[in-house]
């Protein structure tokens, strides 16, 4: 690649790293919104996720049509770094790792958010189950599929 290329290049990156730093506050946000329960912010919340995520899903298609359009052949997934050794290709590889650390930060707040609403999911149904006079004993199953109470089995039997 030419140093005009890596520039082009670098540029767009940027552009993708303040993307992903904008997700992040974004993610943040959506964790302090489940943990208030605040519904309506996290509404809007979750529109501004998926407002980000189709930008960024936008950058992502014309980064690789950059690189096409130097002669390099990619998919979407790579962010493999150019094998070059000029100090350009080094800025580059650098703004790369950059990005790679950013989405794997993002990967983790998206699993702890996904932890968030399971927690928050199994609060709800509990309190659901007792709001309709349910009791834990008298629950079948448990959360393996396998059978846990005798008493309540038998009562359904003799019914």
């Amino acid at each position: 690649m030419t140093e005009q290329q890596h520039i082009e290049l670098d540029t767009l990156l940027k552009q993708g790293i303040l993307l992903l730093e904008s997700l992040s506050t974004i993610y943040d946000s959506e964790l302090e919104a489940l943990s208030s329960k605040d519904l309506e912010r996290l509404s809007d919340v979750t529109q501004e996720k998926m407002g980000v995520i189709n930008k960024f899903h936008s950058f992502t298609l014309e980064r690789v049509a950059l690189l096409k359009s130097f002669g390099i052949e990619i998919d979407s997934e790579d962010y493999s770094t150019p094998e070059d050794n000029t100090p350009a290709a080094q800025r580059t590889n650098v703004i790369y790792a950059e990005i790679k650390k950013h989405l794997k930060e993002l990967q983790h707040k998206n699993k702890r958010n996904e932890q968030a609403i399971y927690r928050n999911q199994q609060n709800v149904n509990q309190l659901l189950a007792i709001v309709r006079g349910h009791k834990k004993q008298d629950q079948l199953y448990g959360k393996a599929g396998a059978s846990q109470l005798y008493k309540a089995q038998s009562s359904l039997g003799k019914a």
